[in-house]
């Protein structure tokens, strides 16, 4: 017994000594091994501690822009009220298309009454119209040309009497030139209604031909002149003409062509007016129609007021109608 324990014993010796043989032998080649690799370090073979690496960015967070804003849906326009001219303008011709692509009896029944209404509303404003006009003097037509048979015969005589009277006074400020050829027969024709309405009237007549020959049914009486450029520089081209002379240099061409006499005068006197040889007084009796009318400054004026005075529409009118008469 104690023999076998001795063998144990010794068998056990053995086994840790050779472990710790083999580590003798194991460590030092290890040993030597990491100093080989390590010797650049030297006697510092402490190494620093690697530093952190650096943070990657962070990617910019792209903000998406602002999504535009929806507009507000636009509000539908309020109906027009039912039988309304606006009404009127939208539902009749689809009425009317209705009724003629399918003519049923309901359909043209519809088109019809709405027809009828619509003719009746237009009755109704004809009637006020019409009333305003008879209780309104302002807006009586009659009174500046009178609408009767008997009125109007007496208003047009005292008229003509005043254009007579108008164009008369033209005579004392301007002269007449009449061009005239031999050649041409209307001038002939033309001749004895100017030299009627020069003697009527009071005009001073100065006859040009182109050659200064006098024809032969003229008045040897008569002041004849050659043309040396007058017609050219009046651009006529057509014989007999007439044109009124205000001197010293306004030249106005009253007709290339033949011209009755009641024509010719209405002419010089529109001519003269346009010359300013009217007075304000002759002007008003010898252009009848012209009382009360609106001036064109005078309509600028109402519109200017009425951007201060909306409401000022009739009033205005009113005043301005009342200082032309």
């Amino acid at each position: 017994m104690r023999r076998m324990t001795s063998y144990v014993l010794t068998r056990g010796i053995a086994v840790i000594a050779l472990a710790i043989l083999g580590l003798i032998l194991v460590s030092p080649a290890f040993a030597v091994d990491t100093f080989i690799k390590d010797k650049e370090e030297g006697w510092f073979w402490y190494q620093r501690e690697p530093e952190p690496p650096e943070p990657k960015p962070v990617p910019k967070r792209v903000v998406p822009p602002p999504a535009a804003p929806t507009p507000p849906k636009k509000a539908e326009p309020p109906k027009p009220s039912a039988l309304s001219v606006e009404w009127f303008q939208k539902e009749y011709p689809q009425i009317l298309n209705a009724a003629i692509d399918d003519p049923t009896a309901e359909n043209v029944q519809k088109y019809r009454y709405a027809t009828r209404v619509m003719l009746d509303k237009a009755s109704n404003f004809t009637h006020v119209f019409q009333r305003q006009s008879l209780l309104d003097p302002l807006l009586d037509e009659s009174i500046r040309t009178p609408f009767s048979s008997a009125a109007r015969g007496s208003f047009q005589a005292l008229t003509d009497r005043e254009r007579t009277e108008a164009v008369n006074s033209i005579n004392k400020a301007a002269g007449l030139w009449v061009f005239l050829d031999d050649k041409c027969p209307f001038c002939a024709l033309q001749y004895p209604l100017v030299s009627r309405t020069a003697k009527e009237r009071g005009f001073m007549v100065t006859y040009i031909t182109p050659d200064g020959k006098r024809p032969s049914w003229m008045s040897p009486r008569d002041e004849l002149l050659a043309d040396s450029g007058q017609s050219k520089y009046l651009r006529i081209g057509v014989r007999p003409a007439v044109a009124l002379v205000i001197p010293p240099a306004k030249i106005t061409v009253l007709t290339q062509g033949m011209l009755s006499q009641d024509l010719l005068e209405e002419r010089i006197l529109h001519a003269g007016d346009e010359a300013g040889l009217l007075s304000a007084d002759l002007r008003k009796k010898a252009f009848p129609n012209e009382r009360g009318l609106l001036t064109p400054d005078d309509i600028k004026e109402i519109g200017m007021d009425l951007d201060s005075n909306p409401n000022g529409l009739t009033t205005n009118v009113q005043q301005r109608i009342e200082k032309r008469f």
